[in-house]
């Protein structure tokens, strides 16, 4: 059967339009697919972690690497994070600080680093130096970092993990330590085999670094460093 001219038009017409309507429907999910990948990947990016000792836990947003240059067959790159304020005032604040040992300049090579000490420049270590405060009121001073009113422990033991180490870094810690607690400013009490653990996954700022609280050059002792970037 042959239809009418104008019928064919407007049949033609039709196919057309549905064409169109799909096409554009097609245009609508994929860019709605990407917006939506876009949140996500933004979601994934976004700076987290936190830090818990013993029972208490508390968020890190922002994390430091702090290039030291090389020391025997290895770079000292020290890593570093803290919450948002360290004040503290309403919540408890946190810092982490940890002084490790890399065979690649300027980046934490990505597997276990296990304890060691600052004499031996080990690779895939930390040092005993390492240090996490959570309380109230976290500063700076010539004898390291102090808190006024919580607790500041050091690693004895326990494995310090890199997973990724590109714009985003996603490391974790888990040991013991030995624990000093502080009320007003001075130590109330000390206590050994205390848990602590660390996770930050999130993007780095980071610093070449040359700044110590002391200049003491024939020094057994490892140097102070000033932790600049960490509380100011």
């Amino acid at each position: 059967m042959i239809l009418p001219p104008n019928i064919n038009v407007t049949i033609k017409k039709r196919i057309i339009m549905n064409t169109i309507i799909k096409l554009f429907s097609l245009i609508l999910v994929t860019l709605f697919l990407a917006c939506s990948n876009d949140e996500g990947n933004n979601q994934k990016t976004e700076n987290q972690g936190f830090l818990k000792i013993g029972d208490q836990t508390v968020d890190l947003s922002q994390a430091y690497l702090e290039n030291y240059g090389k020391k025997g067959n290895s770079y000292n790159i020290d890593f570093s994070a803290r919450s948002e304020t360290l004040s503290g005032n309403n919540n408890p604040a946190a810092t982490v600080y940890f002084e490790l040992f890399s065979s690649q300049e300027g980046k934490l090579v990505k597997g276990d680093y296990n304890l060691g000490d600052y004499s031996s420049a080990t690779v895939n270590t930390y040092t005993q130096w390492g240090q996490s405060l959570l309380g109230v009121s976290i500063t700076s001073t010539d004898k390291g970092l102090m808190v006024a009113n919580g607790i500041s422990i050091k690693p004895t033991e326990g494995v310090f993990t890199v997973t990724e180490n590109g714009k985003i870094y996603r490391v974790n810690f888990s040991g013991k330590g030995t624990a000093s607690n502080y009320a007003n400013g001075k130590l109330t009490s000390t206590q050994n085999n205390v848990d602590f653990s660390m996770e930050y996954n999130g993007n780095v700022e980071q610093y070449k670094s040359t700044e110590f609280t002391a200049k003491k050059v024939n020094s057994k002792e490892r140097i102070l460093k000033t932790h600049t970037v960490l509380v100011d």
